[in-house]
């Protein structure tokens, strides 16, 4: 509500001032009305008149003057209060979620209008995420208390509010502690507190670890954390299924009121893609939640390795340690060779690791000829061997001159920004603390395309020769480390931490960088790669014409597929600079698709895989914390309630302190020419003296 009231009047020159505009108006009204001799109007009227002259006169002189008005704007604010509704899907899996959805719905919608009486009733739906509405549908995924508090902070900041209302089961699985998120609200909170915080009989699987990339014949584990609650003696099966069908099954008897088990199922891997596998746990008799008693997993299968030759001069500890750092990552098997060797086809391999090759005793120029041409990645390793002058020849990004035989000492400075991937602060601390590597000494000689991990610290003094260096031009990836004694670092990590985690993170991040493809094709189709089975399934296109310009006008069509080898079409639709298809909501499983475009006269397809996967959350946390809402409460001088309570929560609200009608002004100044009504009433006047100056015969 606002109230208007006009407190001063100013105008723009001194105040003096206004004497002229009165003697403009006495001096016009009375040449008019009292020296006129063709004034033959009554003396009564002609007063009349006069006045009326007078003013509009005045008054129009008095606009010449510029005047403002200022007024105060009054306005009143009335109290608001908060109500955040927990959304989320929990609430359903109790024993009284037919009364949450039907009776205590309307008691609290009533609850809401009353309040609307007299104050402001916001309300909000937390979970996935907060939006502003009372239309509750217990759809979301996730409990997230402490968004719902980030919100109101962000948008209720200044505002005159009374009280928040919160009702929920308390059941947090994401964000952060709802009572440390609340911490610095100091308006009232209330909560309303549902669902049951009594154990109940109930199994379930908890958690399920497992690889999400295997290759075809392996053997791996999936690793399944069985709880049970009040379910002493209970004898029950853990099953693991493909395609409805039982693959492997372990028995298990729980024992004890709180039971924890693990189980494990050693799988070997057939086939390539994605792979759905169930794990099912027997249920109990009267068991309340059977959601939580089965999960799904996917796997995705591979059936081929990256491989990677090391081609060295000669035998050397680098070479072994090397290899010893690449093997610890599953995907990536390593081939040894030597000069002397006579070197399989390189089209067998995906990367190549050149140690001091070209070498001062052999160039192998046919060789270095055939790697180069293969436009596949190669990392560089420089020592006392290397040909530097050849060396420069295939790494473009970098040029070093150097005396035959000039080597020197140069320990690890990492760079102050790499932006070719991550690398942990500590462990790069820890490689600037291993032995120095022997590494060429010269003049090095920079491109602008060349990306520097690691300068060379020689006796305490950071140079500007790289000691790890990156060199990226149109897909082709090469990389360098300048020196020789990796293996010395190896074993420092390992004496020093027990571990080799600093020099196998650095060789194996290099690696899966230049391994990385770079994705040249012109026409692709962009997913997720898993969607959860309560989110909208969005699929995007691109497509490029021949100077690989972004292209929206051609049409592009889709084929899905299911586990069941039912078929789909789908359209996609232009969107700004590419496609877009919404798939809605997809039942769990794995699903191919095959998409197609024609762009003049060529045709492009892309194929591809998804996962639709059920979200577990939920059903893994279904015990009520009344104790957090209790406290959260407590902290900032609330109540909980519980639903019965409705009316109780009503009257304690209605009569806070905190509910009062806050009272702002505001100051504003208006120029009293652009006011309409004025103008309408100065020309009112003019009008009505001329009216009666005719109506009484005058001139």
């Amino acid at each position: 509500m606002k109230l208007l009231v006009i407190t001063d009047i100013y105008i723009s020159y001194p105040w003096w001032t206004i004497i002229f505009v009165v003697l403009s108006g006495l001096i016009y009204a009375g040449l008019l009305y009292i020296r006129n001799p063709l004034n033959k109007l009554s003396a009564s009227i002609s007063v009349f008149l006069f006045i009326l002259r007078f003013s509009v006169v005045a008054f129009l002189a008095f606009l010449l003057l510029s005047p403002y008005i200022k007024t105060k704007n009054k306005q009143l604010e009335k109290p608001i209060v908060i109500i955040g509704h927990d959304n989320s899907s929990s609430i359903l899996k109790t024993k009284d979620s037919v009364y949450y959805v039907n009776e205590f719905a309307e008691s609290v919608k009533s609850f809401a209008l009353e309040l609307s009486e007299d104050l402001d009733v916001d309300q909000f739906l937390f979970g996935d995420f907060v939006r502003e509405s009372d239309n509750q549908d217990f759809l979301d995924n996730t409990s997230n208390y402490s968004d719902f508090f980030s919100h109101v902070k962000q948008n209720y900041s200044g505002l005159n509010v009374g009280a928040i209302v919160l009702i929920g089961d308390g059941i947090m699985n994401n964000g952060i502690d709802p009572v440390y998120a609340a911490s610095d609200i100091v308006t009232p909170v209330f909560t309303v507190a549902l669902g049951d915080s009594f154990r109940m009989r109930d199994i379930k699987i908890n958690d399920i670890r497992h690889n999400s990339i295997v290759y075809t014949g392996d053997i791996f584990p999936v690793e399944i954390s069985i709880n049970a609650h009040m379910l002493d003696g209970l004898k029950t099966s853990v099953k693991l299924k493909q395609d409805n069908r039982i693959i492997q099954e372990k028995r298990l008897t729980v024992s004890g009121n709180t039971f924890n088990k693990t189980v494990v199922f050693n799988i070997q891997a057939t086939g390539n893609g994605k792979k759905r596998y169930s794990i099912v746990v027997d249920g109990a008799e009267n068991e309340q939640i059977v959601e939580n008693n089965s999960r799904d997993i996917f796997i995705n299968i591979l059936d081929n390795r990256s491989k990677i030759l090391i081609l060295a001069f000669a035998p050397h500890p680098d070479v072994g340690a090397i290899k010893q750092s690449i093997i610890v990552n599953q995907n990536l098997e390593v081939d040894i060779a030597y000069v002397s060797d006579n070197v399989a086809d390189i089209d067998n391999y995906d990367m190549f690791i050149l140690y001091q090759v070209p070498s001062k005793a052999n160039t192998m120029s046919r060789m270095m000829k055939s790697i180069d041409e293969s436009g596949k990645p190669i990392l560089f390793v420089l020592g006392k061997q290397s040909r530097l002058a050849i060396f420069s020849r295939y790494f473009k990004g970098m040029d070093i001159s150097s005396a035959v035989g000039s080597m020197a000492d140069a320990g690890f400075e990492p760079a102050n920004s790499f932006p070719l991937f991550t690398f942990d602060r500590e462990l790069s601390n820890q490689l600037s603390t291993f032995p120095p590597l022997l590494v060429p000494l010269g003049n090095y000689q920079l491109s602008s395309t060349t990306q520097v991990f690691g300068w060379q610290n020689i006796a305490n003094v950071i140079t500007n020769f790289p000691l790890i260096a990156f060199y990226n031009d149109l897909g082709e990836k090469r990389a360098v480390i300048t020196g020789e004694g990796i293996w010395q670092w190896r074993m420092q990590n390992i004496v020093q931490y027990n571990n080799a985690d600093a020099v196998d993170a650095l060789l194996n991040k290099s690696l899966m960088y230049l391994l990385a493809d770079v994705d040249k094709r012109r026409f692709k189709v962009l997913t997720k790669g898993e969607y959860i089975n309560a989110d909208n399934v969005l699929l995007t296109a691109e497509l490029f014409n021949q100077s690989l310009e972004p292209d929206n006008t051609s049409d592009v069509t889709l084929v899905m597929t299911n586990e069941n080898n039912e078929k789909f079409n789908f359209i996609f639709s232009p969107y700004e600079n590419y496609y877009l298809l919404d798939l809605n909501r997809l039942p769990v499983g794995v699903y191919s698709y095959k998409a197609s475009a024609v762009l003049g006269n060529e045709n492009f397809t892309d194929a591809g895989e998804f996962v639709v996967s059920r979200s577990n959350i939920e059903s893994n946390y279904l015990n009520a914390d009344h104790r957090m809402l209790s406290r959260l409460a407590q902290d900032h001088d609330g109540t909980m309630y519980y639903p019965q309570q409705i009316e109780e929560l009503k009257s304690t609200i209605v009569n806070l302190d905190s509910l009062k009608t806050k009272v702002h002004y505001q100051d504003k100044y208006t120029g009293i020419r652009s006011i309409v009504f004025i103008l309408i009433g100065l020309i009112f006047l003019l009008c009505l003296e001329w009216f009666l100056r005719k109506y009484f015969g005058n001139y």
